[in-house]
């Protein structure tokens, strides 16, 4: 390069889609002026993502970075605020990536620090980026009739994603605003959006709008299924709990596959801090869940058996019980080809 005078930040193979792994000397801080600013999309969201990975997992294994966190809430404020990019675009720049994906990115992975790290980091951006989120929120509202189309999608999803980061703050005002976005929702996404903070805040709110969703969609069963598996996902520590709870409920029927699915399956896989609870009950309650099931569908029991199948990819003392759990299932009497063939190869792999 001539001309240049300051060393420049390198956006590359920009517009190329084949797949391929991209060595490069660019220093880390460069991935801070791309998610700030880079024209090229993807770029940008690549570099927010690699930015966010590594300030969660430096956070998870002792050792934060707070100036690179304030960094990275600013980069995304100017991002957020830049009034060439889509709202749909947006709202995927603010979605961290998940627990799960960042327990495979550095094992031995340990769920619980990598969630408390994920939590601190969304708190961060929900204090820097207060008065952004919230003029996002009230300025995407849709007064209008709901319009399926693709723009209308795209701020929808935006305004949820902002309500969604602000949640992260349960020192703000936000509780109010969660309460409000959920009563008047006009569509389902707007709805579940408002459930999903409310469960990130919990409490009284967040119990009476669960009770309002269920009695106004208990006759559609789809619609049950995404209650059931909202709740699986609840972050809190009672989380186990509920779940035990409502596999009690009426509208629980484990001999249904989509219905058991988006509970069992939905906190094996969604919930990473809760299924990995130091004790081990969450593999317990899989296991007996897997065990039950396979009495009567030895298919759908099978396909649960993987969460408990990556055992090697955690924390020694987890991997240990996540083991346990796939011997007590293997050694029980009467288990199916099905289940037995993949506990088999779990244990083997």
């Amino acid at each position: 390069l001539s001309g240049v005078t300051s060393r420049p930040v390198v956006s590359a193979l920009r517009g190329f889609s084949a797949p391929v792994e991209l060595s490069s000397d660019a220093r880390p801080g460069d991935r801070y002026v791309q998610l700030a600013g880079d024209p090229d999309l993807f770029n940008r969201w690549e570099a927010g993502q690699e930015v966010a990975r590594d300030l969660i997992l430096a956070r998870a294994s002792g050792a934060p970075d707070e100036v690179g966190e304030e960094r990275f809430a600013e980069a995304m404020g100017r991002a957020l605020n830049d009034q060439a990019s889509e709202p749909a675009f947006k709202a995927l720049l603010l979605a961290l990536p998940t627990e799960s994906d960042l327990a495979v990115a550095r094992p031995p992975a340990d769920p619980a620090a990598i969630h408390e790290a994920r939590q601190a980091l969304r708190l961060r951006l929900a204090v820097h980026l207060e008065e952004t989120l919230k003029r996002l929120h009230l300025g995407l509202q849709d007064g209008g009739e709901f319009s399926p189309d693709a723009a209308s999608a795209g701020r929808r999803a935006l305004r949820n994603a902002a309500l969604e980061a602000l949640a992260a703050n349960p020192l703000s005002e936000i509780r109010a605003l969660a309460e409000g976005h959920y009563r008047a929702a006009g569509n389902m996404t707007d709805a579940i959006g408002g459930l999903n903070a409310l469960m990130t805040l919990g409490g009284a709110a967040f119990a009476s709008a669960l009770e309002d969703f269920h009695t106004r969609w208990r006759n559609e069963p789809l619609v049950i299924d995404k209650w059931f598996a909202l709740q699986a996902r609840d972050p809190s520590p009672e989380a186990l709990e509920r779940v035990i709870t409502l596999t009690r409920h009426p509208d629980f029927d484990a001999q249904t596959p989509n219905r058991l699915r988006a509970l069992v399956a939905t906190f094996a896989t969604a919930n990473p801090a809760r299924f990995h609870a130091e004790d081990g009950s969450g593999y317990r309650f899989l296991a007996d869940q897997i065990l039950a099931v396979d009495r009567y569908n030895p298919m759908t029991a099978a396909r649960l058996v993987e969460p408990l199948g990556s055992w090697r990819r955690y924390r020694p003392d987890l991997g240990a019980k996540m083991k346990s759990e796939l011997e007590r299932i293997a050694a029980a009497p009467g288990l199916s080809r099905n289940v037995l063939e993949l506990v088999g190869r779990a244990l083997d792999g």
